[in-house]
């Protein structure tokens, strides 16, 4: 998906129209980065909160899976999905930490 991304200074000018136009409803998301590289995102509230439910579902439709194989998640394991749920890890770093408790390649 191709975002607009403003400098470091453009996105300080244009904040309060970027906060009106998430106000007034558009959910396009904003880059922000140097040299147009974008390295962080601007979202309305309403769509952080949908991606972070969406990881939530995710999450519980796994742990599903898993007692329907008559298997148990354990708690380590539980939480540490639920910090990337939560959008606190990457899922890269998810990964890494569910390997090492399992001391998995």
């Amino acid at each position: 998906m191709l975002i607009e991304t403003l400098s470091v200074r453009e996105a300080r000018e244009q904040l309060p129209t970027v906060l009106e136009r998430f106000r007034n409803g558009d959910r396009t998301p904003v880059g922000v980065g140097s040299h147009r590289k974008t390295e962080a995102v601007m979202v309305p509230v309403e769509v952080f909160d949908e991606l972070i439910a969406e990881r939530a579902r995710s999450v519980m439709q796994a742990a599903a899976s898993v007692r329907a194989e008559g298997l148990v998640v354990e708690a380590d394991v539980e939480a540490i999905t639920e910090r990337w749920a939560r959008g606190e890890i990457s899922t890269a770093q998810m990964r890494e930490q569910v390997r090492r408790l399992y001391d998995a390649p």
